[in-house]
């Protein structure tokens, strides 16, 4: 098991958008079928009966610098997001996936 550590500042507005859009209010399963593989959906509706979940989505970065550690993480990891010098929100990995279509619409 791995412990992550995300970096994201609330105090800039994109990631305080975010965070309000896809973890304060979880995103429905049903609301965004027609960009998910049919097999992801079963996954996560199994995973989240009530068809919403908390998501955040990680970005390669320049020129890949993130993909090594992206690679290594997997479902049951730990994840801390932190910002502005203090630790806001903590969780479990549940699910991976890549589908840039779902990260750029949510």
């Amino acid at each position: 098991m791995l412990i992550v550590m995300q970096p994201a500042r609330r105090s800039e507005k994109d990631v305080e958008q975010h965070y309000q859009d896809t973890i304060v209010h979880p995103v429905v399963f049903d609301e965004h079928a027609d960009l998910l593989d049919a097999a992801i959906v079963d996954q996560l509706k199994q995973l989240f009966p009530d068809g919403s979940a908390s998501m955040w989505g990680v970005v390669p970065g320049k020129k890949g610098v993130n993909v090594s550690r992206i690679k290594k993480m997997r479902a049951g990891d730990w994840v801390f997001f932190s910002g502005d010098k203090r630790l806001y929100f903590g969780g479990t990995i549940a699910l991976m996936w890549r589908n840039k279509a779902l990260a750029t619409r949510l």
